[in-house]
């Protein structure tokens, strides 16, 4: 389960993309970090050995530039791709799921909201098994953003959450059986 996790979120990345930064009406210093936040990205995925410390320095140079420029509109993506960072390639989903949070609670009306809602709940489902709060996340999803594909998503996922792995696997492989 936990790979299909990370194969789902890393083609939801990748389908979804992310703003690319340009320096029109960004403060120089911005344009700066942006590039070298580039740079470490180019590097950190291109390697075909990970580094975790150039995962590490990745995330803390996402963190800052929020820090620094909060208002600028590059903040709520590094802060997303800081939080997909630690959740997947560093192992570590609590730090994940507060970095959503955050995403959720200083970026309201950023377009890429119901993302983070909807990876946030499966983070705590699939990487930390909090059912119940990855429940409530998941129908926070549908209540939030009833007409966004995400939201259909998050039906089903509430809908898998009583099952165990195996369980689950059994119920799909069912369902397959029923189609053809």
């Amino acid at each position: 389960m936990k790979a299909y996790t990370f194969l789902f979120a890393s083609l939801l990345l990748a389908a979804c993309g992310g703003e690319k930064p340009t320096d029109t009406g960004r403060d120089a210093k911005a344009v700066e970090m942006a590039g070298r936040i580039t740079d470490m990205e180019n590097k950190l995925f291109n390697d075909t050995v990970y580094d975790q410390r150039n995962a590490q320095a990745l995330l803390d140079v996402y963190k800052a530039y929020v820090t620094t420029f909060p208002a600028d509109t590059l903040a709520p993506e590094y802060l997303f791709r800081a939080a997909g960072l630690a959740s997947k390639a560093m192992g570590d989903p609590e730090q994940g799921v507060k970095l959503y949070d955050r995403v959720i609670a200083n970026y309201p009306d950023w377009e890429r909201l119901p993302d983070a809602r909807f990876l946030k709940a499966l983070t705590l489902d699939t990487e930390l098994g909090r059912k119940g709060e990855a429940e409530q996340a998941y129908k926070e999803v549908i209540k939030r953003h009833p007409d966004h594909p995400f939201a259909s998503d998050a039906a089903r996922m509430i809908e898998f959450l009583r099952f165990t792995d195996e369980e689950l696997i059994q119920h799909l492989q069912r369902q397959q059986q029923e189609v053809q």
